[in-house]
This record gives C-alpha cells, structure tokens and sequence, in this order.
C-alpha cells in the first residue's frame, strides 16, 4: 500500500482524491481476503475499505515497540470479509531480526516486518495464511547466491526462518498460502521453492504465470513513471490449492497521472482448495 498512513510524519500523504480512487479500486474487485503490506493503522486501512464487510487483522509488530520506530511503520496484515472464519495466530515475528534468530555469529537488529498468519476456514478446511514483507535490496537470484549485501545475507536468513515455518506446517499436514512483497525476482520456480522447502514437489508457486506489466507514478518532486515486469510480489501454496485464475491489477493513465496509488500493482488470485481427509 506503500506508506498507506494519516500520520503528518508519513513519507508520503494522501489526499482525500487519493483514498477515494483506492477505495474505488478496491471496490471494483471487493477481494474475500485482503493480505497487505505497509499499512500504519488499521484507521487508515478502513478508508480504503468498508468497516460493516470486513475486519482488519493487523501484525502483532504493533504492539511490540521493541521492533517498532517511533515515527512511521510499515505493517502487514490481513483485510477479511467478516463471514470468513478467521483465528488469529501467532505472527512470524522472526522474521524482524533474522540474525539474531538463525543464530549467525555477528547479529543485528533489523525491525523489520513480521510475518503475519491467520487460519481460515472454507469449507470445513482450515488453511494458514502467511503474508510477508521480506527484506528489500535483493532483488535476483546472483544478488541473492553471491551473497555480498547485508540485505541479501538478511534475505537468506529470512528464508532460513520460513522453511523452518513451512516444515512446521508440513510435519503438522497443515495446507497453506505463502503470499506478500518478497522483494525478490523469482526466475527459477524450482530453485527457489528448494530454499524454502527442501522439496520442490510440496508446493507451488501459484504467481510463476503472471505477466508482470506494472507502471507506477515515482513520488519524487518532478512527476516520473517506471514500469516493472517482473514479479516481486508471488503467491505460494500447498498443492492442494490451486489458482482458478490470477493477474496483476495494471493502474490506467488517469489513476496514475491524478492520484498518489501505491508502488506496487495488486496481484488478483481465485482460488480453490481441495480438502485433505485427516486419518
């Protein structure tokens, strides 16, 4: 949502016109679940969405000012419509210093973002969402395999974090969705689910035939565009759930050159899950 906050002190403000065309956005495609990122408050959230249709789950980091800053945060979270069921677990909260939790000799606090989890229920079949917003800064996977910057040495140890949250899940049978900002290009489907899994048969990377296209207003002082096409943000899960269809939600001409949007263009999934007969 980039910086989605009515605080003054946000790197970027948001005028009345910008809520609504989010809003407007929103609408225009009314989600079951919302997973998303960089969010300060659930007030600011809820002048994108309806308060009477869903209920905003927002990370555990809010309450922790140990891995918060004093000024401005960027949460993740989850938007549900309120006749989901919905239990609130425990957040990946790991994730915000991953040195210090993978052990590495020299460690440093991050306060990054958390890892945030929820278990639905469809159908009878409960499944666990975990909605990330990793570290930025490595982007490809040379970036990522020669391992020269602190952010991918921090990315590597996320990574660590979440194959030990994925074999939890596994030992557990427990079906999935591994969605959010990875910051990270995902070019060999295979290679990477092997960091994250061991095993790249458990899951699938339900994102992989998305064609990235995805122009985005720059908010700097002179008006400037870039378009990305590739991926960043991907979309994860067991293989019993799989996607009916999926897209990236592209902003048009006007949105982009009127409002103040995100950096990011939404990614779109219908899903469908097979239940799983317990023995």
């Amino acid at each position: 949502m980039q910086w989605l906050s009515l605080k003054p002190t946000s790197p970027i403000t948001r005028s009345a016109g910008d809520y609504n065309a989010l809003q407007q956005l929103f609408t225009t495609y009314s989600p079951d679940i919302l997973a998303f990122q960089e969010v300060d408050s659930a007030d600011a959230l809820y002048r994108v969405i309806d308060k009477q249709q869903y209920k905003i789950y927002l990370s555990e980091r809010i309450n922790n000012p140990q891995d918060s800053f004093k000024k401005n945060n960027q949460y993740t979270g989850f938007a549900i419509r309120r006749n989901i069921i919905v239990d609130d677990i425990a957040d990946l909260s790991q994730l915000s210093s991953p040195a210090i939790a993978t052990g590495v000799t020299m460690p440093f606090r991050n306060k990054l973002r958390y890892g945030s989890v929820i278990q639905i229920t469809i159908n009878q079949q409960p499944v666990i969402l975990l909605n990330l917003h990793l570290k930025s800064g490595c982007f490809t996977e040379k970036q990522l395999t020669q391992q020269k910057s602190k952010a991918c040495k921090t990315l590597t140890q996320q990574l660590i974090l979440i194959k030990q949250w994925i074999k939890t899940q596994q030992r557990l049978s427990q079906p999935f969705i591994i969605v959010g900002d990875i910051n990270h290009q995902i070019t060999d489907n295979r290679q990477f689910i092997n960091k994250i899994t061991g095993n790249a048969a458990v899951v699938n990377l339900l994102s992989a035939s998305i064609n990235a296209n995805c122009t985005i207003k720059l908010t700097t002082e002179k008006t400037r565009y870039r378009t990305y096409r590739k991926l960043i943000d991907h979309l994860i899960a067991t293989t019993n759930i799989n996607a009916l269809s999926q897209h990236q939600i592209q902003y048009n001409k006007q949105q982009l050159s009127q409002f103040t949007l995100s950096d990011h263009c939404p990614l779109l999934f219908e899903l469908s899950i097979t239940p799983i007969e317990n023995n």
